[in-house]
Parts: C-alpha cells; structure tokens; sequence
C-alpha cells in the first residue's frame, strides 16, 4: 500500500514576503499566457517563474526555461527568500469555498510525501489518459530543479473521516499560511511535527490505495525522474528522496470534494454544415430544442439545472450553435457505444457522458481525429459555464458542448478497472495552489533524515 513519509518542505519566507498571496499561482496547466505575465507582474518572485517559465528566442540546451527555472529556485533559496523548514513534518491543507447555490464548503488534505509505485502495482491508480508532451514537459522541470514544485492531488476512501478527525485539533491554531485566490478560495496550510500526529497519518495512509485525481502528468514524471536517478545510483536503497513524490491526499467521501466538468468547445471544421450535423444526430439521439436567450445569465443557469435533472436518468449533452436554442441532446441506446470498445472494456467507460462525447459525436459524426483530439487542434476544455456561450455568440466558435460533471463513484470504478477516462473528463476543485509548500529531492538524503 502506499507509504507515507514526512518531509522538509520549502516555503516562503515571511520575513521576505510579508503578502504570500502575490507569490502564489495556479497549477501549471490552468495558467493561460495573459495570466502567466500578469502573476510575474504581481511580484517578482512569483511561484509561476518556477512551474511555468517563458520560452526565449535563443534557447539552447545550456539555457531554456528549465534551466532558468532551476537557476531562480536556487537564488531565491540563497537569498532566504524560500527557506527548508528543519524538521521533517507533515502539513495540513484546507481550501474554503463558495458553490453556485452559496454554500460554504471545506476539503481538507494532507500533503506529504508518497513512495512513488509503477501504476502496475495497482497500489497508485490513475483515471485519466495522459499526453507525451506535458509528461516529457513536466520530467525536465523536475529534474532541472530537483524538486517537486507542485503537489499531486490523490485521493483516497474513508467513508468514517478518521483522518480529518485527527487533524481538528491541530487546526485549533492560526495556520502558518492562509491565502485568498482569484476565484475567491482562501488557502491555509499548518505544518507539524508532531510524532503522534504524524503516526496517525500514516496507519491512515499507508493502508489506503491512492486515485490520482489531478496531476497524472506530474505523477508519471516523478516515475521518470525515479527511474533516471536509479540509473545515477545504481546501489539506491529505496529511502532516497528521489524514490518518493509530494501529493496532496484528500479523502474522496469528504463533503468538500467537489467534480466539476470540463466543457467542449469545437472549432476549426473548414467543411463543417449544421444541417448535416443534426441529420446525423438524429439517428443516436433524441433532441429537445428549446427557446434561449444566451445573453442572460438566469436563462444559461437555467440550461444547467436542466441539464442536471435530465442527467439523473440519461446520458444527455447540451449544444450550443449560436442560435436562440439550447438542444439537450439524450442518448436513445447505450449499446451504441459497444462499436466503439473492446467486450472487456467495463460498462462505465463505455457510458461515460465524456466517452458518448468523444467516440461517437467527435470522433465518427464530426469525425476529429484522436490525433487531432490529443493536439486539441480542433477542441478548447473550458471550465466555467459561462465561457463556452461567449465563444460561440461572441468569436465564432460553431459548437459548445456543456457537460454534467462525472460522478465520483464512477471515477472509482473506471480506476479500479484499470481503465483511463478520456482526457479532462473530471475537473476537481478547487485547484491546489501552488506555491503553499515545495518538496526539495536533496541528492545524499534518505527519508526520516
């Protein structure tokens, strides 16, 4: 089962930073170009400037944006702009929002650190497809810095909570760090050392298989850079920090846990015709077009909520063209989707709401390539519900597919079959932030040390 350990984790130095918030960031993936100049904007030692560098004309194998990285992580260090707490510790994170309906909700996690397990163990599961190029991406970063900058998201089941029953007490205090988003998440972040504490985390942990939720690029870099590492020291032990990763664990029964979807907006189809389009959706589904004024935001909350009911009974989309319609578009046959998989490919990949999207509207009515879906030349993920609207109306995009959320229990199962989902199917949230705690892999230095 996964093994947990505590860790000497970076984190800004207060004395040099007195407002952590404009150093924070984003996970990498989320940072759009706009965004990643406005953070490098907010304070020069800003998070983003590690995880997420700029490309320069001029780039060389000597100088590139992993090498800058490395040589920004190492002068923030040296002038105590970052410092490596003492002590091996644990630490507890808390992220508070607000959902759509005004609810105040909390996820608790704990990042530490995880030995890091070839997926074929089964003892760390993924659920989603991965990409070459973010992986290789996120390889270079790890071993130019030699540190996990960001944590992977993992989950883990306990339907009693004991974890988040142990860790009240030590949350009775100010948290060493609290932060507010843009989105309006307040961040906090309470390190401890505590041997009984860190004890009770780990015979929670260390029986648990881990779901990654977020970060499968980051996880399969960690395996990589393990591996390089073992190749560079061929009489490893195991408890180099190199053989273990930071992760964030969140329990997936906790009330906090929320998935959201990610929308599909489609564009760049030069022979493209809507008519055409709806003559083929017809044959595999049952189309409700009903009256909509995209421009107000009662009548596009009102596309979500009966997305949501119809959604309790049936595989159903929404579509947008850029009409006065919305058209709810509801599978008339799950045993459409059998063509599209293998017999033991299980039921729940099979359905997905995500997979009907993918195989069967994209892939043979559209007919966009998986190629060209893994390139996204033709796709955008957009997470709000709002956006994919305006991309129609306001620039042109001919498509937007809106989504119910996959639910929890069916990203288990895809797991624990063994399967992946297709890419961006879940958008956990709130995202982690970056910047609350960095995992330094000090070569000479073993777990527990």
């Amino acid at each position: 089962m996964a093994k947990i350990v505590p860790f000497r984790g970076v984190r800004y130095n207060p004395g040099r930073v007195p407002d952590p918030a404009r150093v924070m960031a984003p996970p990498y993936d989320v940072i759009s170009p706009s965004l990643q100049d406005e953070l490098s904007l907010r304070h020069e030692n800003n998070i983003v400037k590690l995880i997420l560098g700029k490309t320069q004309s001029g780039d060389s194998e000597q100088d590139n944006r992993y090498t800058r990285s490395a040589r920004f992580f190492q002068q923030w260090q040296d002038e105590e702009i970052l410092v490596r707490d003492q002590e091996p510790s644990i630490y507890l994170y808390d992220q508070e929002y607000s959902i759509e309906d005004g609810q105040i909700l909390v996820r608790h996690g704990v990042v530490a650190l995880s030995r890091i397990e070839d997926f074929s163990t089964g003892l760390v599961k993924p659920h989603e497809k991965t990409l070459s190029d973010p992986k290789a991406d996120r390889y270079q970063l790890t071993r130019a810095c030699n540190a996990n900058l960001s944590p992977v998201f993992a989950l883990y089941s306990d339907p009693c909570c004991v974890l988040e029953v142990f860790c009240k007490r030590e949350k009775n205090r100010d948290p060493d760090l609290a932060v507010r988003d843009d989105d309006g998440v307040t961040h906090r972040l309470w390190r401890t050392a505590e041997p009984s504490l860190i004890s009770k985390v780990q015979s929670v942990l260390d029986n648990k298989p881990l779901l990654i939720a977020d970060g499968h690029h980051r996880y399969e870099a960690a395996i990589s850079y393990r591996n390089y590492m073992r190749e560079k020291h061929p009489a490893y032990t195991g408890k180099e920090l190199f053989n273990y990763v930071m992760i964030c664990f969140s329990n997936m029964e906790d009330r906090g846990m929320q998935v959201f979807p990610a929308h599909r907006v489609v564009s760049n189809l030069p022979q493209f015709r809507l008519e055409a389009f709806f003559g083929e959706l017809v044959d595999y589904f049952d189309i409700d077009s009903r009256p909509l004024d995209a421009a107000s935001a009662s009548a596009r909350l009102e596309v979500r909520q009966t997305l949501a009911e119809l959604g309790k009974s049936r595989h159903v989309l929404a579509l947008f063209t850029g009409t006065d319609q919305i058209h709810y578009l509801s599978l008339k046959d799950e045993k459409v989707m059998d063509q599209f998989f293998d017999t033991k490919t299980p039921k729940v990949l099979r359905t997905l709401d995500v997979s009907i999207l993918h195989r069967l509207v994209l892939g043979r009515l559209l007919k966009i390539s998986h190629e060209s879906l893994e390139k996204q030349s033709n796709l955008q993920y957009i997470k709000g519900f709002d956006e994919p609207f305006r991309l129609v109306a306001e620039e042109g995009a001919p498509l937007a597919f809106l989504m119910n959320p996959t639910r929890m229990s069916e990203v288990r199962e895809v797991a624990n079959s063994e399967e992946k989902m297709p890419q961006k199917s879940t958008y956990f949230y709130p995202k982690l932030l970056s910047g609350m705690v960095v995992n330094k892999i000090v070569e000479g230095e073993s777990v527990g040390s």
